[in-house]
């Protein structure tokens, strides 16, 4: 996918400096423009005059896919086996480390992979390497241009972008060139992608030189002499030419050698040649250039998929090198090679995605600032709660309070009742169980005391305030866990209140006889215990009958030897 939808293709030239204008239409690339500025032949001021020209058709300070002229690039073609499993980039950083040992520094790189049916199973990959002061140098002279460079492809590369397209099928390489003013691209490849990229430093500035060395003109005039009336089979500079033409074949045939000697077998042998740029136009080279090579030779006007776009005619046989920059900064192409920096790279992202950058930082704020108000909110509307909480958990405290004083209030209120509620429940029944032991006793005997047992017993002595256990520690459990720790024993249940421990109501019948054997005492229980009421009546063991507190000591050491005892009734409830 590519970067941009939409960017400008720039083809700095020595004699003219041409722009192409490229949009991307769904997937298919699209030429909006063309402009062109011609230079004059070794202008001093250029740099004024290209600066000029780009301010004026809108170029200044704008994004821009320029060319890597081929003398600073090098090319190395490779291929890796079926059975190889490295990656072209990773077979492509080997080749890279002879060539940086060779030149002693650090070369930049990109790297192009393809595959062809001559070769199935096998990956085909072209390296491309310039030296980083190169690029900088491209990079400053950019800058003083007042470019932002988008993209920075070679010359070659971006011919064969450029031209293959519009090739149509073909099974056998075709043979790309670009007769540039100093120097002339080559560029070598297949629908697939690109097999081969050389430049060679002779262009249509020597065919000029011979012209201008024969007829005795300035180099304005042999330029448009050279294309006027100029060619191979002009009487006067023919033979001129064509001697200029031997020696450009002859380096062309040299680039071809070197093809052959990397890519062998009739699979690989090209089979068309096709002629761009300002050189090409020459009369009779495309034919001499036929002979001499043995290979049919056409111009870049008259390829099969010329007449197919409306766009091709805006650019073909003028701005082939433009059009490929474009292409390729589209990634639109047969073949991607960029050398440019990734910092610039990551320069023209930003400017590309600068709107939807801004719009999401723009939302992105507005949903922190509604969140934040939302949150403040929130926090408002949470601090109101607590403090209404606060206040219900006051009051809950408050009436817990008032709770426990009415139930200590209560407690206190039952406790001074018992004594009078047990007064005036027991008090009927008191007064028939003593008719009954009036009725029943016999008249030597008398009564000193009745009660019930627990008006009998002494009062309880209150019992001791138990503490409470002190707050555990987060460490207390390992403390609990050490060896020899013993489980907290549960205190034990309190002591009865009463002697007998009975449900029943029990009384307390303490009294005097003349009789020391207790024998009318006897008789008494033994009428007691036929009575329906009395359900138990016993005499109280002599360790559980309490001192006389009727009497003081001197009083009763005053009476007659009558004999105590003590009987315990258990009375049934009605």
């Amino acid at each position: 996918m590519p970067r941009t939808r939409n960017i400008v293709g720039l083809d700095l030239g020595t004699r003219n400096v041409r722009a192409v204008w490229m949009q991307m239409h769904g997937n298919t690339p699209r030429v909006v423009r063309v402009e062109a500025l011609a230079l004059p032949l070794d202008a001093p001021d250029a740099p004024q005059l290209i600066r000029t020209w780009l301010d004026k058709v809108g170029l200044s300070n704008s994004f821009c896919a320029i060319a890597l002229s081929g003398g600073n690039t090098i090319f190395q073609p490779g291929r890796i086996p079926q059975a190889d499993p490295r990656t072209p980039q990773q077979a492509a950083v080997m080749d890279l480390l002879q060539f940086n040992e060779m030149a002693g520094d650090s070369m930049r790189y990109a790297v192009h992979a393809s595959t062809t049916p001559a070769e199935p199973g096998h990956t085909l990959y072209l390296l491309a390497m310039a030296r980083p002061m190169v690029i900088e140098r491209m990079m400053q002279a950019a800058h003083l241009l007042s470019l932002r460079p988008a993209d920075l492809v070679p010359a070659a590369v971006a011919l064969f972008n450029a031209l293959e397209p519009l090739a149509g099928p073909h099974a056998q390489p075709w043979v790309y060139l670009d007769i540039g003013h100093q120097q002339t691209d080559m560029a070598i490849g297949l629908p697939t992608g690109l097999l081969f990229a050389r430049s060679v430093p002779f262009g249509g500035r020597t065919f000029t030189e011979a012209v201008a060395q024969v007829s005795k003109l300035n180099p304005v005039q042999a330029e448009a002499r050279k294309h006027g009336e100029g060619g191979l089979d002009d009487p006067t500079l023919g033979a001129a030419l064509t001697a200029t033409t031997d020696r450009w074949i002859a380096q062309i045939n040299s680039c071809l050698g070197v093809y052959r000697s990397q890519f062998n077998g009739s699979a690989f042998a090209p089979s068309q040649i096709v002629l761009a740029g300002g050189g090409a136009r020459l009369r009779g080279l495309a034919a001499h250039l036929a002979v001499q090579t043995r290979l049919p030779v056409i111009l870049a006007v008259n390829l099969p998929g010329a007449a197919a776009s409306p766009d091709v005619a805006r650019w073909l046989g003028s701005a082939e090198i433009a059009n490929g920059l474009a292409a390729t900064a589209l990634e639109a192409a047969p073949a991607h090679l960029s050398l440019l920096p990734e910092k610039l790279r990551d320069e023209l992202v930003f400017k590309e995605k600068k709107g939807y950058w801004i719009a999401t930082a723009i939302f992105g704020a507005m949903a922190l600032g509604l969140f934040t108000v939302y949150g403040l909110s929130v926090l408002r509307h949470d601090r109101a709660n607590i403090q209404a909480e606060r206040e219900r958990l006051r009051k809950c405290e408050g009436i817990v309070k008032q709770i426990k004083e009415i139930r200590e209030r209560c407690d206190q209120i039952r406790s001074r009742g018992t004594p009078v509620t047990r007064i005036l429940t027991g008090g009927p029944l008191a007064r028939e169980t003593l008719t009954l032991v009036a009725n029943s006793i016999q008249t030597t005997d008398w009564i000193t005391l009745f009660c019930d047992e627990a008006s009998y017993l002494p009062p309880a002595p209150p019992a001791p305030l138990q503490k409470e256990p002190p707050k555990r520690s987060p460490f207390a459990l390992f403390r609990d866990l050490r060896a020899g720790a013993r489980p907290p024993v549960a205190p034990p249940p309190p002591a009865p209140t009463t002697l007998s421990g009975s449900t029943r109501p029990v009384f307390i019948l303490e009294g005097y006889t003349p009789d020391p054997s207790l024998a009318s005492v006897r008789e008494l229980l033994a009428r007691l215990r036929t009575a329906a009421r009395i359900a138990k009546a016993d005499l109280l063991a002599d360790d559980r009958v309490l001192a006389p507190h009727a009497l003081s000591a001197a009083e009763a050491a005053l009476l007659p030897p009558y004999r105590r005892f003590v009987i315990q009734l258990e009375v049934n409830t009605p």
